[in-house]
């Protein structure tokens, strides 16, 4: 049989796709690099060629989870809104995961994936954090925030903002009320006086 030569990046993609694949049937914790190369039909040399154990692979099926929510952020950052409206409108692209992909969420909560699901927030916030620095920084430069930690703030609100979002249980009324205290501590938090946030949720 001839071996197919493929490029570094697609087939690094390819092995990265499978993990994913075999993480969402049977969990992180349940799934061998024996079945991903198995899935992609290479040896595990291949494998460790491109990554150094399975939880390296988790990382990079992380990040390719998180990067869609990176790129908007970036196209937000660059718009000629306000600071406020931006933040206003990154924090509502992280809550709106949980409506638009709803195949990602259940993965990342179903059993034996808890640590992607932890892999995938630090990703998010690292992704993230950059952006939305420079924002806040801008913002206070120009006295529209009144924070001396805006890389710290920007870590408390998307921690603020997934907690909320990822508390799916709770009712009606609770969920509201929730929503109505973290719009009112995120103003606190950047020193806002004169801009309303509202969280779509």
């Amino acid at each position: 049989m001839t071996r197919i030569v493929k490029d570094p990046a697609e087939r690094r993609l390819e092995l990265i796709e499978a993990a994913e694949s075999l993480f969402a049937k049977k969990g992180y914790e349940d799934t061998a690099v024996s079945e991903i190369v198995k899935k992609v039909e290479v040896g595990q040399g291949t494998f460790y060629h491109y990554f150094k154990s399975k939880e390296d692979i988790l990382e990079a099926v992380a990040e390719k989870i998180v990067a869609p929510y990176v790129e908007d952020v970036k196209n937000i950052a660059k718009g000629n809104e306000d600071p406020t409206t931006k933040i206003n409108s990154i924090l509502n692209r992280v809550l709106k995961a949980n409506d638009s992909d709803l195949g990602i969420m259940k993965l990342m909560h179903q059993k034996g994936n808890h640590l992607l699901h932890q892999k995938v927030e630090k990703a998010l916030e690292e992704g993230m954090s950059p952006v939305v620095t420079e924002i806040l920084s801008k913002g206070t430069e120009e006295g529209i925030f009144k924070t001396e930690y805006p890389g710290e703030s920007f870590g408390f609100l998307i921690a603020s903002t997934l907690y909320l979002s990822h508390n799916l249980s709770w009712d009606h009324e609770t969920r509201k009320r929730m929503k109505a205290a973290l719009e009112e501590i995120i103003s606190r938090v950047l020193g806002v006086n004169d801009y309303r946030f509202h969280l779509e949720i």
